[in-house]
């Protein structure tokens, strides 16, 4: 029971970093893009659009985090029914 809490604790704190790092990354990118977008208008265009298929990429990835997640909480929800 303790390894398993020990790997939660691990997995939620390395959940944790990834925000930070999502957050302060999502503020480079709009700074970049508004930088860009004074710079040259016409560039708005392909900025949206990488913007949105790195969005999409990062949201996938903590989709598959937190279905990790669920099915390891349903796991121990099971352990700790049957003792």
């Amino acid at each position: 029971m303790l390894h398993f809490l020990e790997s939660f604790y691990e997995h939620a704190r390395n959940t944790l970093i990834w925000f930070i790092v999502y957050f302060v990354l999502q503020a480079v990118v709009w700074l970049a893009l508004g930088i860009l977008v004074l710079i040259y208008p016409q560039i708005l265009f392909v900025l949206v659009a990488i913007f949105f298929v790195v969005f999409a990429a990062i949201n996938l990835y903590f989709m598959i985090i937190f279905i990790f997640y669920a099915v390891r909480l349903r796991k121990t929800r099971n352990y700790l029914r049957i003792k």
